[in-house]
C-alpha cells in the first residue's frame, strides 16, 4: 500500500487543477496576507470534500484573509500526517484535483499559513452493500472546533456487508460496532463486524415493545397512510422512553471514556441512528441547522436502496411507502420538541434526560473535536 501511495501521489503532482475558475493554467502560489493569528485555532469557517462521480475530488474551503495561503496534502491517515502537497490555494478555494488513488479511503490536509490545520474527506464510503456507512464528523462547532473526522461514523443494516466493503470498513480500524436495533433485528439479521471491532448492543426501542423494528406495525402503518404519523411518533419516543434514554446514555458514556474509532447503526441508519447523531453533534456543539442537514443527507445515501425497496414491496404505492423510507425535517423537529417540553434545553436533556455529568460530556469533547475554541462563531 506504501508504494502505491508513493507512486499515486507522484500522479497527484500532475493533477489537472481548476484554481479560480482557470482550469488547465498554471497554479501559483497565492501571495501571503497572513496575520498574526490564533496558531491554535482552526481559521476555516467551512470545508468540504466531495469524491466526484467521474473521479477526482472537489475541495472547497473559506477562512479570513488573515489565515493566508493555504496548501492541500492528500495522504491515508486521518490526522493528517501521512500527507504529501497536490495543490496550493488561497484563504478562499475550490479546487479540483485528480484521484491520488484507487480503492482507499483519501484525506485532504488544509493547511493555513497562519492558524491550525484541518483535515478533511468524503463522508461517504462508497460501500454498495451499505450505503448509509458515513462519516459523522468534518462539521464546525458554534464555538469554531471541528468534529474529528475518521473517528465516529454512523451507518445502516451491517448484515449484508460483502467481501470488498468489509476490506474498506476493516481500514477504518473501527474499536467499537454500536448496534441500537432490536432482537428481533439482530436475530433475523445479525451484524458482520470488522476485525478487531467489540459488539455493543444498545437497544432503544426495547420499552416499547419493538416499535421500531416490528415490520408489522410499521407495515399496518404504510398501509393506512399513516407513515409519516408513525415516524414523527417514533421520534419523540427516542428521546421519552426508558429504553432509549438509556441506550443513548450508554452510546455517549462508553465513547466518553476512552478516544475510540467507532459506527452505530440500526436498519436504515436514519431514524435511531439519526437521533444518535443528533445527540452527538449537539453535545459537541455543531449548530442545529448543520444537524439536520447531516439528518436529511439521509435521503441522497439512501435513494438506490429505497428505489429497490419500492420495487420489492409493490403492490403498496411509493406514496404510501415514500414517508417511512425517508427523513423529514418535521421527524427530527418532533424529538427536539420532545426535548424541549419535558426537559426545557438540550443541556437538561443531557443531563436530567440522559444522566451524563459534565465530566463526561467534556471527555467526549476534548476527545473528537479538534482545534482550540475560537469564541461564538460568526
Amino acid at each position: 500500500m506504501a508504494m502505491r501511495f508513493k507512486s499515486s501521489l507522484a500522479a497527484a503532482l500532475s493533477v489537472a487543477l481548476v484554481l479560480a475558475g482557470c482550469a488547465g493554467q498554471p497554479v501559483e502560489r497565492p501571495v501571503s496576507t497572513a496575520a498574526a493569528v490564533n496558531q491554535a485555532v482552526i481559521p476555516f469557517v467551512e470545508a468540504q470534500a466531495h469524491a466526484e462521480e467521474e473521479g477526482g475530488y472537489r475541495l472547497r474551503w473559506s477562512a479570513p484573509a488573515a489565515a493566508g495561503a493555504v496548501t492541500v496534502l492528500a495522504g491515508l491517515q486521518a490526522d493528517g500526517r501521512d500527507g504529501r502537497i497536490v495543490a496550493h490555494g488561497g484563504s478562499a478555494g475550490d479546487i479540483r484535483i485528480a484521484s491520488p488513488g484507487s480503492g482507499q479511503r483519501w484525506y485532504f490536509t488544509l493547511k493555513p499559513e497562519a492558524g491550525a490545520p484541518l483535515t478533511i474527506a468524503d463522508r461517504g464510503l462508497g460501500l454498495v452493500t451499505a450505503p448509509n456507512f458515513r462519516d459523522a464528523g468534518g462539521y464546525r462547532t458554534t464555538d469554531g472546533r471541528w468534529v474529528r473526522m475518521g473517528a465516529i461514523y454512523r451507518s445502516d443494516q451491517m448484515d449484508r456487508i460483502s467481501t470488498e466493503d468489509m476490506a474498506t470498513i476493516t481500514a477504518l480500524g473501527l474499536d467499537l460496532v454500536i448496534d441500537l436495533r432490536t432482537e428481533k433485528e439482530r436475530t433475523r439479521e445479525p451484524d458482520r463486524l470488522p476485525p478487531g471491532a467489540a459488539p455493543l448492543v444498545l437497544d432503544v426501542m426495547q420499552s416499547t415493545g419493538e416499535k421500531g423494528g416490528d415490520i408489522d406495525r410499521a407495515m399496518e402503518a404504510i398501509a393506512s397512510g399513516r407513515g409519516a404519523e408513525f415516524l414523527i411518533e417514533l421520534n419523540r419516543d427516542f428521546v421519552v422512553t426508558d429504553s432509549a434514554r438509556k441506550a443513548y446514555h450508554a452510546l455517549v458514556a462508553r465513547v466518553s471514556a476512552a478516544p475510540l474509532r467507532f459506527v452505530y447503526h440500526c436498519t436504515a441508519g436514519k431514524d435511531r441512528t439519526g437521533w444518535a447523531t443528533a445527540v452527538l453533534l449537539t453535545a459537541l456543539g455543531v449548530p442545529r441547522e448543520t444537524v439536520f442537514a447531516d439528518y436529511l443527507a439521509s435521503n441522497s445515501y439512501l435513494a438506490d436502496k429505497n428505489a429497490a425497496s419500492y420495487a420489492k414491496l409493490a403492490p403498496l404505492t411509493r406514496e404510501q411507502l415514500e414517508p417511512i423510507l425517508t427523513v423529514r425535517r418535521e421527524y427530527l423537529e418532533a424529538a427536539f420538541t420532545a426535548v424541549d417540553r419535558r426537559y426545557g434545553s438540550f443541556d437538561a436533556y443531557l443531563r436530567d434526560g440522559l444522566g451524563l455529568d459534565s465530566a463526561a460530556l467534556q471527555a467526549m469533547r476534548d476527545r473528537y473535536l479538534v482545534g482550540a475554541s475560537a469564541g461564538a462563531a460568526e
